[in-house]
């Protein structure tokens, strides 16, 4: 009786190897997409879109006020999206909030009786300067960037921080 080569492998090894090696390409051939689809939107500038709020001249001081803009909904179609905006003046600052929370995205509203912004989806309030003071959201209210020409606002479909 011969003595077996230690390096050589028998049958059974040799299928076993070879269908791990078949079923870890296929999982790297399928995964590749996969990846690619979930990092996409990290390297995928949104571009950038103004739209006209209107005449801020009578908004009252310290009342927010809401306001419905559209923004383009995306490269690929010209269909516009509303998007609520308040604007809230305190003396000569001011502040242009999303409706958006920033626990869930539901809208927000401005309740005149809490004097705070409501989210009725979980119960998140924000005060008057968009600080999150009571409920579930972690961060402020977003503000968006804009741009005042008189007394004329606009804003970008962007915040001045993430949400």
């Amino acid at each position: 009786m011969g003595l077996r080569d230690p390096r050589r492998l028998s049958r059974r090894q040799f299928g076993l190897l070879g269908t791990q090696v078949a079923g870890a390409t296929v999982a790297i051939l399928l995964g590749i997409p996969i990846v690619g689809f979930i990092l996409s939107p990290l390297f995928r500038r949104q571009p950038v879109a103004e739209a006209t709020v209107g005449d801020i001249s009578n908004v009252p001081d310290r009342q927010p006020t809401k306001f419905v803009v559209q923004f383009p909904a995306g490269d690929w179609t010209s269909a516009k999206v509303n998007a609520a905006v308040y604007v809230v003046r305190t003396g000569s600052d001011l502040k242009i909030f999303s409706n958006t929370c920033t626990h869930m995205q539901c809208p927000v509203h401005w309740d005149a009786s809490l004097n705070e912004f409501l989210c009725p989806c979980h119960g998140g309030l924000y005060d008057m300067d968009g600080r999150n003071v009571g409920g579930p959201p972690p961060k402020p209210l977003p503000q968006y960037v804009h741009r005042l020409d008189g007394t004329t606002l606009y804003v970008e479909n962007r915040f001045t921080e993430s949400l």
